[in-house]
């Protein structure tokens, strides 16, 4: 099943437990314009909200890019004053604020170029896997643009100050390996076997229990003190939710008949 966002560049794809908002923007490394940075925030809640789905990913179309950063092709006319600068950068950090508070998990499926605001949104996510094919970099300072501070906490809490410092200030281009070792990365797989292997670690997030996975992730966020996290009090909430879910009880009931457990969300 596939939903379309506005002019088609991004979708939106369901696979049984997975759902994928897909860059759609081939012909230009998938360059993201400002109404596809408009476009996200609602998918991820369509996904979010969705019994049906338990992971959520972000994936480039074609082999070349996951997200080439902006599309700086219409800055002239977006970002051309102060007001308008601002009005995009507030639409900007709501792509990146609705991604990171997303409930469920949520996985960059990086091939390519990874540079600028898609750096960015894949920074968002709880999860990067990258290709080895993967470039990353952050041009902001050859552009003489700035970017939103939700953004670059991102990046902080991800790759430490001193890495955060040098990938703003001297904007070079690493590759995956650099890019993993920095800690931008949990995994990397060789092009050849991206696809399968990525399914592969998405099917093994989305076959845990739906609510545990949620209050982990919740609960990391607190512990890193992330913007917007949630409250030590609405997190003993959620971890006493999943003491009552059916989840916990299929899966002491699965540890005992010695097999894999099903669980439903609930």
């Amino acid at each position: 099943m596939t939903n379309t966002q506005p002019a088609e560049k991004i979708l939106i794809e369901r696979d049984g437990p997975i759902g994928r908002i897909i860059i759609n923007n081939e012909a230009r490394r998938n360059a993201m314009a400002l109404d596809m940075w408009q476009a996200i925030p609602p998918a991820v809640k369509e996904l979010d909200e969705d019994p049906a789905i338990y992971v959520i990913t972000f994936i480039g179309a074609g082999e070349k890019a996951f997200i080439s950063g902006a599309d700086i092709s219409e800055f002239d006319t977006v970002r051309k004053d102060t007001a308008s600068a601002s009005r995009y950068d507030d639409i900007n950090a709501d792509c990146y604020r609705q991604i990171r508070n997303a409930k469920k998990p949520t996985i960059a499926l990086i091939k390519g170029f990874c540079m600028g605001g898609g750096l960015g949104l894949a920074a968002a996510c709880d999860l990067r896997l990258s290709n080895r094919s993967g470039k990353f970099g952050i041009p902001a300072g050859k552009l003489g643009v700035g970017y939103p501070a939700g953004a670059i906490a991102d990046i902080v809490t991800l790759v430490g100050p001193a890495n955060a410092k040098a990938l703003y200030l001297t904007a070079n281009v690493y590759d995956a390996e650099k890019a993993e070792h920095l800690g931008m990365l949990n995994e990397i797989f060789e092009d050849e076997e991206f696809d399968d292997k990525a399914e592969s670690y998405c099917l093994t997030v989305a076959t845990l229990a739906p609510l545990s996975a949620q209050y982990h992730k919740a609960a990391i966020n607190n512990a890193i003190d992330q913007i917007d996290c949630l409250s030590p009090d609405e997190l003993r909430t959620m971890g006493i939710a999943c003491y009552d879910s059916e989840d916990y009880a299929e899966g002491r009931k699965a540890f005992a008949e010695k097999r894999k457990p099903v669980f439903t969300g609930k």
